[in-house]
């Protein structure tokens, strides 16, 4: 997707704020109609509370008492939905919205009239239809062409009902009580069809919009068009992840946002990449872009650098965990420390083991098939997992310049390799994936410990600085002080503790230990509350997690641990 073309800094952070002003008048809007919702429920549930609530009752027009809970049932299902359109930025939602406010003050002054309340209720209409700006979000055709063909099939429905009725009334020639008792069997059921039939048009109309979908070619041809751009600008270590098949690209000037949206949330990750004085117009337009299509906005492994500009946007920050980076030059296996690590190379190097390195585009075709088969064997599941810290493939044509490092007995059979990507912010490579096998039996301890000794030290011969590891989830509330930090870090730290213990949660930090790295923090970037818990989901769904939302990176690395 390619954007308009580039805002001044001045503008876009102008953008951003009017984006952000828009998005609190979504939120202040959805929230009020959502208490109607709740409010007419309640109504419509404890019978004489519908008399005191005017407000809800009048907002359809003919109320009366025999009619009250069934109708409010229907307001409220309405009003739900309506609330969903309006936060999501709808415009269908917003003019449903105001023509029931107005409704409701019109009833007002023709009941009473009660001046205050019709009031109350036009100013609201007329505040909320001075925010149209606020709600961009038209459905689209698809959505159109789904709820036109349930509403044809409603009213097919409804009328076929009707006919077979007339034919049963004109042939059978049934008692008035046959009638009656027929009555009151129908009247519930056409009501509830005539809910859920109303419930699932506003629902397909008031969804967040897809993607337009591009075609294998077309796809391929941006992810090529990205990697120029991470090529000339990424240099983190997991902006070469932006690059995954299951990304697709905004771009801007110079600049590029990879994201992928799941259920109207979309995943960014990782942070904008582009020349630095670009990226946060790049970040201004995407999410006017994200704006557009109804999409709530989520970031996995942010940066700490970026956090000041996702909150300017509104989002809100929340500490993941750290990745683990080895200054290469200065490691070491000296010292009493270093005891287990230096045992498992020693234990390695007397077995006869050497550790090679490549670079996958332009591999041995036997020593590929190798890796392929034995990666295939060792992996948990069906497909590579992760979203933000791996690239979930081997061996693609298009990327060169990676470095694998492999590692033999000596028979020449592949028993453990490293996958990494270039990362030149740290001067170095940053970890996509590692292996071990596991369909032998008798292999020594240590095959992995050894690799990434032979990286590190392979890389300090080239004169190159850093190797980025794994990330250690939530590891400065687990490890730290426990008479520092906030409340909130000393009641999530034993719960986290328990939750750590035969995990990865807790391994991986470690075993990352034991190569004395520094450590960076990364950040997950969510939306407003109201989409927290659907973020989480798509969150977790997207990294591979199926116990507890732990990154994905380290997922694939089991069945890879020393």
């Amino acid at each position: 997707m390619t954007a308009a073309p580039a805002l001044s800094i001045h503008s876009a952070r102008a953008a951003i704020e009017e984006q952000r002003r828009r998005a609190r008048v979504r939120a202040i809007a959805s929230r009020v109609v959502l208490v109607l919702a709740f409010l007419g429920l309640l109504s419509a549930v404890v019978h004489p509370l519908w008399k005191r609530m005017g407000f809800v009752r009048d907002l359809v027009p003919g109320l009366v008492e025999h009619t009250a809970r069934p109708t409010l049932v229907l307001v409220s299902v309405v009003l739900l939905l309506t609330a969903r359109g309006l936060r999501r930025g709808h415009r269908l939602a917003w003019i449903a919205t105001i023509v029931a406010l107005v409704l409701s003050a019109v009833l007002h002054l023709v009941k009473g009239p009660d001046i205050v309340s019709a009031v109350l209720v036009a100013v609201s209409a007329g505040w909320l239809a001075t925010r149209g700006k606020a709600f961009p979000v038209l459905p689209t055709r698809h959505a159109v062409r789904q709820a036109i063909l349930g509403a044809v099939v409603a009213v097919v429905l409804a009328v076929a009902l009707l006919v077979a009725l007339v034919v049963w009334v004109v042939v059978a020639e049934p008692s008035d009580s046959e009638i009656d008792h027929l009555g009151r069997i129908l009247a519930p059921v056409t009501y509830l069809l005539a809910v859920g039939s109303l419930a699932a048009l506003l629902w397909s109309l008031l969804s967040p919009r897809r993607p337009h979908p591009l075609s294998p070619a077309d796809h391929r041809e941006e992810r090529e068009r990205a990697r120029l751009v991470v090529q000339a600008h990424g240099g983190g270590t997991l902006d070469y992840f932006a690059l995954r098949d299951d990304k697709d690209w905004f771009f801007s000037g110079s600049s590029v946002v990879a994201h992928s949206v799941r259920g109207g949330v979309c995943l960014v990750s990782p942070d904008p990449i582009g020349p630095p004085e670009e990226k946060i117009l790049a970040w201004a337009e995407f999410l006017d872009y994200a704006d557009d299509y109804g999409w709530s906005v989520a970031v996995i492994g942010a940066a700490a650098d970026w956090l000041p500009e996702y909150e300017s946007s509104g989002l809100r920050t929340v500490y993941l965990g750290d990745e683990a980076i080895v200054d290469c030059p200065t490691f070491t296996l000296e010292g009493r420390s270093h005891k287990s690590l230096r045992q498992a190379v020693n234990r390695i190097t007397r077995a006869g083991y050497v550790t090679t390195f490549h670079d996958p585009a332009t591999i041995d075709p036997q020593l590929r098939a190798q890796i392929q088969a034995m990666s295939e064997e060792s992996r948990q599941g069906d497909v590579e997992r992760g979203f933000s810290m791996t690239l979930s493939r081997l061996f693609e044509p298009a990327d060169t310049g990676l470095l694998l490092s492999v590692t033999r007995d000596p028979a020449g059979r592949v028993d453990a390799f490293c996958q990494w990507v270039p990362a030149t912010d740290i001067g170095g490579w940053s970890l996509d994936v590692m292996r071990r096998r596991t369909d032998t039996e008798g292999l020594p301890n240590g095959l992995i410990d050894a690799t990434i000794v032979a990286t590190i030290a392979h890389l300090a011969s080239r004169g190159e600085r850093g190797l980025g590891l794994n990330f250690a989830m939530m590891r400065e509330v687990l490890e730290g002080d426990p008479e520092s930090g906030s409340r909130m870090d000393a009641l999530a730290r034993p719960i986290l503790q328990r939750l750590s213990q035969g995990t990865q949660m807790g391994t991986l930090s470690t075993f990352n230990e034991k190569f004395d790295p520094g450590w960076v923090p990364r950040y997950v970037v969510l939306d407003s509350v109201e989409f927290v818990a659907t973020q989480a989901l798509v969150l977790a769904g997207a990294e591979g997690v199926t116990e507890i939302p732990v990154i994905g990176r380290f997922l694939g690395t089991i069945g890879a641990a020393p």
